[in-house]
């Protein structure tokens, strides 16, 4: 009754007692209520509209003194933080506070955030070594191009066919001839000689195809004999790399055959001479520059397509065969003779180690796990003092727990709601490839493709149904429609991003049906039920 007396005062009394540096605090507002004061008369001149007191102090105005009271209140906001404050006992509380460890010696990180993004910009290359959102693993990397699920390249074929020019194929057949230029050798058979001094030559046998002859045109090489004439033949299909522009055979020979003495047999050289000269290919490389850039100039857009995707597969290929090396906990059989089998690979154990510091962190005794890492870690580096903060953490974590007070610092590993649904329903995020899935039908040898509805739109979270088989234009997932409606269903959502099949149908084989290919079905089966008749 007291308190509700101090409350009832009027205005002019009250507003004499709020204190100066809780004003400047305006705490929930309460509203206006209309009060008797009882001290007075009940006439409506005498009725006052009674302010709720503004100010730190204000809930124990006329308990506690000013002063008092605004240190209270200041102090009673700031614990008004911590989650569940209001229902752990204050002994509970005492003793936890008083075992809090603070960054005390642990000056070099001055970010305002809790991770150096310095340091994190350096790391992340190093340790996100996937094909996935922000560098994580994907099962396609270590399954590898079998899937051929990342590679946008798979039209670089196309592409090329697309942009390349007569003289540049022309430039690439010759460039190839001259890098393969070897001269052509063969070996003669043959037995004696003989009482007369003949030798009877038996067969012949092409030791070396060589490589480089026709380039430019030049006919097969001069085939020389010490007993006969002969002539070659060479490869001038250059989709058979394994013949083209070397020696098939050596023709106009007749076996058994006799000479009088030793026979020999030679190819000429391929042309450009006995000695090769580096400058035909050089000459080749700066007519093939000349014939890109004119390409570049003339079809600007596919060539920057084609570069992009050859880059991208290259990329590709190289975090696939990283992967198993680097994302699997041992090493691939076999191993280099100079790496240990059984020792865990880079960043496997980084990872591994850091994920186990709130572990390690609670285990104090001497010799153990948090002395040890305290006593090896460099805490004149910020990665040492990393170390050191984030088992003081880890500590401070497991103390407020104890008493029921949950932390927020825990990072999520996974990406945002937004996010997800982009990755799911459009087949790919910033800093991912997309995966373009393929399949074979096994009755007509087609090739099967997964059959989007549409799009996500990662803006306005709306799904836009794009794709004339089905219908629609807007995915309903049972939320109002109209801007402030209340007519939503009580189940919007419901399915998770993962389990829509209206957003998977970009990255899966087709799983329903087109307007068109139900209405067939349903035909088919009342066709089916009138003949059971």
């Amino acid at each position: 009754m007291a308190i509700l007396s101090q409350n009832l005062r009027v205005v002019s009394e009250r507003e004499s007692s709020v204190d100066s540096i809780g004003a400047a605090y305006a705490p929930p507002s309460f509203g206006t209520s209309t009060v008797t004061d009882a001290s007075v008369s009940s006439t409506p001149e005498n009725i006052v509209i009674q302010q709720f007191p503004v100010g730190f102090g204000s809930y124990l105005d006329g308990i506690l003194p000013p002063d008092f009271a605004t240190a209270a209140g200041a102090f009673a906001v700031s614990m008004q933080q911590i989650k569940n404050i209001s229902s752990i006992p204050v002994e509970k509380f005492a003793q936890v506070v008083t075992s809090i460890e603070t960054t005390a010696g642990l000056n070099l990180t001055t970010s305002s955030v809790p991770v150096d993004t310095t340091l994190v910009s350096g790391s992340l290359p190093l340790i996100a070594l996937g094909s996935g959102p922000y560098g994580t693993y994907t099962m396609s990397d270590f399954f590898g191009c079998m899937t051929g699920l990342p590679y946008i390249g798979i039209d670089i074929r196309g592409l090329i066919q697309t942009i390349e020019t007569p003289a540049l194929y022309n430039i690439y057949k010759q460039l190839y001839l001259a890098v393969t230029w070897e001269r052509a050798t063969a070996s003669v058979q043959y037995t004696g000689p003989d009482g007369f001094g003949n030798y009877t030559i038996t067969g012949i046998t092409l030791a070396d195809p060589g490589g480089g002859y026709g380039r430019e045109g030049n006919p097969a090489p001069t085939v020389t004999c010490s007993w006969a004439s002969a002539t070659a033949t060479i490869g001038t299909d250059d989709t058979n790399i394994t013949n083209f522009g070397r020696v098939t055979s050596i023709n106009g020979l007749t076996f058994p055959a006799t000479s009088g003495s030793p026979p020999t047999i030679s190819i000429a050289y391929p042309p450009g001479g006995v000695i090769f000269d580096n400058t035909i290919v050089q000459g080749y490389i700066d007519a093939a520059n000349t014939e890109i850039l004119a390409i570049q100039t003339s079809k600007q857009r596919l060539s920057e397509q084609m570069n992009s995707n050859w880059n991208d597969t290259g990329t590709q290929l190289a975090i696939e065969q990283r992967a198993l090396d680097t994302g699997l906990p041992v090493p691939v059989p076999p191993a280099p003779a100079d790496i240990v089998p059984d020792l865990a690979q880079f960043p496997t154990t980084q990872i591994a180690f850091t994920d186990s510091i709130p572990q390690f962190a609670l285990n104090t005794d001497p010799h153990m796990q948090a002395q040890t890492i305290e006593a090896i870690a460099n805490i004149c580096s910020p990665g040492g003092q990393s170390i050191v903060g984030m088992m003081r953490e880890a500590r401070n974590q497991a103390r407020l727990n104890a008493i029921g007070v949950p932390l927020d610092n825990n990072i999520s590993d996974t990406i945002t709601p937004v996010q997800n649904k982009e990755l799911v329903a459009n087949g790919t995020v910033a800093n991912s490839p997309p995966a373009t899935l393929a399949q074979v039908n096994c009755n007509t040898g087609d090739e099967i493709n997964p059959n989007p509805y549409g799009i996500y739109d990662p803006n306005n979270n709306n799904y836009y149904v794009t794709n004339p088989d089905f219908g629609v234009s807007l995915l309903d997932t049972g939320n109002a429609e109209a801007l402030g409606s209340f007519a939503g269903s009580a189940y919007n959502n419901l399915i998770p991003t993962n389990l829509n099949a209206i957003y998977a149908s970009k990255n899966l084989l087709p799983s329903t049906y087109t307007i068109g290919e139900a209405i067939d079905e349903v035909i088919r089966c009342n066709c089916d039920c009138w003949d059971l008749i």
